[in-house]
């Protein structure tokens, strides 16, 4: 569930062709009110609600989807564990509560939701879905920590199934902070582009069911991948690489991969000039040659703490049709980086591929995946 469409397929078709719905929020409570870009998802219902109902509906619609055509006894799905990554979980929630009392009351207490345990208490209650749930909530890297944790107890044995989600929804918190920091682009995010301004946020919900391998399993595997931090920046990588170098390399280690052996990266790709330059040079760093690699952002927005799940999900999808997608938003190309994203459609062999996802406050996510 993003921007692009509902669904796997709708969100392949649209990349291949499209953009997702930019709309423009307003930010009150300033000198004057602040139109910023977004891209939005839109309801089921064709209609805007609440926001409690808009975070329910895009869960209930992407777990629904992952969940369906799967075998799962009674027991598994009783027992199904969930490991849930998000940057603001419910605070969208909180702020409508907060301001209706406020309107209603003339004073309000905030934050009468907890967000990290919404989302758990309305997949139970939807899906009946009993088994421990694991709250994520490290900024840009919330899903993929959740990701690589879920994979963790599933190759320890804890557990023969794990449900990962990834859940990023629209509240004018998260917003302020980021135009207050002046990292927010004015129409469009262009991910390694010379011109590249910042970054467009985006809301969604990505939904992974994983399981054991066994013998005889094909489709997307997940090798391996590392989570690191540094104490650079709060708020960006060190613009050398040697952080994300790191966090590159260690994941190739764990992983068992050698660099060469990457088929093409699926860059973080923020379209903010510090980042951008921090991810490029981290990548020179680790490979002789750079493989192919593109960002997914320009289509999908800055979807934060669900990032990772959503673009794991759609570097799934893209790799089942034996296809890598364009770099959105690229079109001139930036000397001082060294690289170049791909600007086309390219077919995608059987092997190892890389995902990249890098956070405030330091924290650096490298997973590895394999394509059979």
């Amino acid at each position: 569930m993003t921007a692009l469409g509902h669904g796997q397929k709708q969100n392949f078709d649209a990349m291949q062709s499209g953009k997702g719905l930019l709309r423009t929020c307003t930010l009150e409570g300033f000198d004057e009110p602040i139109q910023v870009p977004y891209l939005a998802v839109t309801d089921l219902a064709g209609e805007e609600g609440s926001a409690t109902n808009h975070l329910e509906e895009i869960l209930v619609a992407a777990v629904n989807e992952a969940l369906s055509g799967v075998d799962l006894g009674d027991d598994d799905r009783k027992t199904l564990p969930l490991f849930i990554g998000s940057s603001s979980y419910g605070i969208g929630v909180g702020e409508q509560q907060y301001q209706q009392a406020l309107a209603q009351e003339g004073e309000a207490v905030p934050l009468l939701l907890d967000g990290f345990t919404q989302v758990a208490s309305c997949l139970r209650r939807r899906f009946g879905l009993l088994g421990p749930d694991y709250a994520y909530n490290t900024a840009c890297t919330s899903s993929a920590n959740a990701l690589l944790d879920a994979t963790a107890s599933i190759v320890a044995g804890h557990h023969p199934y794990a449900l990962v989600i990834g859940l990023e929804t629209c509240n004018l918190t998260t917003l302020a902070g980021f135009y207050g920091m002046q990292l927010l682009a004015a129409d469009a995010m262009r991910p390694f582009d010379k011109h590249r301004q910042g970054l467009i946020l985006g809301e969604g919900c990505g939904v992974l069911l994983l399981q054991a391998a066994g013998p005889e399993t094909s489709g997307i595997f997940i090798s391996g991948g590392v989570s690191r931090c540094d104490t650079y920046s709060i708020s960006a990588s060190n613009p050398d690489g040697s952080e994300i170098a790191r966090v590159i390399d260690d994941a190739l280690n764990v992983s068992g991969v050698h660099a060469s052996d990457i088929k093409a990266i699926k860059a973080h790709g923020t379209g903010s000039p510090l980042n951008d330059n921090g991810e490029a040079a981290g990548m020179r760093r680790v490979f002789a040659s750079v493989p192919p690699f593109f960002s997914m952002k320009g289509y999908v927005g800055h979807t934060l703490g669900a990032c990772g799940a959503i673009e794991t999900a759609l570097m799934a999808t893209w790799l089942s049709a034996r296809e890598l997608p364009a770099s959105a938003g690229f079109e001139h190309r930036d000397e001082s980086l060294g690289v170049v994203p791909i600007t086309k459609v390219q077919s995608a062999d059987a092997g190892s591929y890389m995902l990249n996802f890098f956070g405030f406050g330091g924290n650096n996510c490298s997973l590895i995946i394999q394509s059979h």
